[in-house]
């Protein structure tokens, strides 16, 4: 009986300090009470989990198609080590956004410049109203990948460590940085950056991912220069092809996939609205390589595959800003520009800034993501811009601001970072590694001595022919340059002998008119001599 009390008062105590410390845990961390869940909240809230999860895969699937259309837009001599490198920039992305690059881009705000904390991912557990961990491995993969797009324009002729030391740069520190400018309210929801506050509307990273890793592209192929043989000495462009287009296509293909991850994750939640996304998407990327085609065969005369698929890439791009804003036939618009600067622009870095990008990175991603973000505020209904009091024009000015200052922010600090690598580590293969090809000379990775004969029987070929086509030109050129003096000297000859004949013409001529005058006045002469024997005979 005794037992049975102390078990009972014992039970009795157990609960009333249970009790208490419910009630003292609601006191004092009113959070808990306050973001108590329904059951379909709950729900959702899982739903919301898990289509983050799925988009974010799809997003890290991207890695695949950067691997296959750069691999495919080089030499077969270096597409190994593209493979390499692609892998490497996302394990060390991995680490450096971990370390730094999420802390930076989402911890709590410095006066909206930077973020100050969540480092090592500390707090993100503890966080009630976010998505957590699936927030945080989506951002992953997206600061991934704006370090795969960065060295896509090095291919060919950089050290595998200026690879390694650029996306530490780039993850840890430049794009986290205007990340926290643009998107630095998604995580921490009391805060925003300095741009998001004057209300820049970026809804999945045309100028945050795209622009951004354009623009250190950009500085990372002007400090490292071109390809040997790119440019002649009169600075006209070489066309250098890649090796294998097809793949290039299946990379354009797996990128498009993941490119519906990119935009519709970007909603952070289960909606409706993911269907337009989506759908936005998929017509922008189809407009934009329509147009491609149509425009490259007025200016080229035929059509160029790897144009098509630059113009394919450039609508993605470009409609990542308002694939949430704008209707479907403006994300059509979105494209068909984006598909023609694409072109253009690949045309003007390469003709006119004479720098050298064997993927079209800074065409693609750049520009085009520039003209997406823009696009934003001239398509997107004037009742979204909330912060700018629905004006049109004043929302223009904001996107542009943040484009600009993403172009400064980028560009001056990727220079600064490739002239300091070129300054104290050197940050270009030699000459005779280029020649080679990186997959001997600095992966190691030809699989038998046949391979790199091979290997090299090619080049020289290649060379040789490039040689025996260039001299056969200039002996066109020469044979042209007799023809035409040859043509320019007889039709001379035949001007002067034409105005020689019409002169003598003109001189029989007038000897005719004068014969017949004498005959002429010789038959009157002859009638008036017969009419005076007539009158004398009579």
């Amino acid at each position: 009986m005794l037992r049975k009390q102390s078990y009972y008062r014992s039970s009795r105590l157990i609960l009333a300090t249970l009790s208490g410390i419910s009630v003292l845990t609601i006191i004092f961390y009113p959070s808990y009470a306050v973001y108590a869940e329904t059951p379909l909240q709950l729900f959702q809230k899982k739903l919301n989990f898990i289509w983050l999860i799925v988009s974010a895969s799809m997003v890290f699937f991207m890695q695949v198609g950067f691997t296959a259309f750069e691999a495919g837009s080089v030499q077969a001599k270096n597409a190994i080590s593209v493979a390499v490198k692609n892998i490497l920039d996302f394990l060390v992305s991995a680490i450096m956004y971990f370390l730094l690059g999420f802390g930076i881009m989402f911890g709590a705000s410095y006066k909206g410049y930077l973020g100050t904390n969540n480092f090592l991912f500390f707090g993100i557990d503890t966080h009630l109203t976010s998505l957590g961990y699936a927030f945080v491995f989506f951002q992953l993969v997206f600061a991934s990948t704006a370090a795969i797009i960065t060295s896509g324009a090095f291919s060919e002729r950089a050290k595998l460590s200026t690879h390694v030391c650029t996306t530490i740069f780039v993850v840890s520190f430049i794009y986290p940085v205007f990340g926290h400018w643009a998107w630095g309210h998604l995580f921490h929801h009391n805060q925003f950056g300095w741009l998001g506050k004057l209300g820049f509307i970026d809804f999945a990273g045309s100028t945050v991912v795209h622009s951004i890793s354009g623009w250190v592209a950009l500085s990372g192929a002007i400090m490292l220069g071109p390809r040997m043989g790119k440019f002649n000495p009169d600075g006209t462009a070489n066309r250098m092809y890649g090796h294998n287009l097809p793949l290039a296509t299946i990379g354009t293909f797996f990128l498009w996939f993941g490119w519906f991850g990119f935009n519709g994750g970007a909603i952070l939640q289960v909606d409706t609205s993911i269907g337009l996304v989506i759908i936005n998407t998929t017509l922008a990327g189809a407009v934009a390589g329509v147009c491609a085609v149509a425009f490259g065969r007025l200016k080229n005369k035929r059509l160029d595959a790897a144009e098509i698929l630059l113009g394919i890439m450039g609508g993605l791009v470009a409609i990542a800003a308002g694939s949430s804003r704008v209707s479907s036939l403006y994300a059509c618009v979105v494209g068909f520009c984006a598909g023609i600067i694409a072109i253009l622009a690949k045309d003007f870095v390469e003709r006119v800034l004479k720098v050298d990008d064997p993927v079209g990175a800074v065409s693609v991603h750049g520009f085009c993501g520039a003209w997406g973000t823009l696009a934003v505020s001239l398509f997107t209904p004037a009742s979204a811009f909330s912060i700018t009091n629905s004006n049109r024009l004043l929302q223009a000015g904001v996107q542009c601001l943040g484009i600009i200052a993403g172009f400064v922010w980028a560009f001056s600090m990727g220079l600064l970072l490739f002239w300091c690598l070129k300054k104290f580590v050197g940050i270009r293969i030699s000459k005779e590694e280029e020649v080679k090809g990186l997959n001997i000379s600095e992966y190691a990775d030809v699989t038998s001595w046949l391979d790199f004969v091979k290997i090299s029987k090619v080049q020289d070929l290649n060379a040789a022919l490039q040689d025996k086509i260039k001299e056969r030109t200039r002996e066109l050129e020469h044979i042209k340059e007799h023809l035409e003096e040859d043509v320019k000297n007889r039709t001379y000859e035949l001007e002067a002998s034409r105005d020689e004949l019409k002169k003598k013409v003109e001189q029989l001529e007038n000897f005719a008119k004068v014969a017949i005058g004498r005959e002429l006045k010789m038959k009157k002469m002859e009638e008036e001599l017969k009419t005076l024997k007539q009158k004398e005979r009579s």
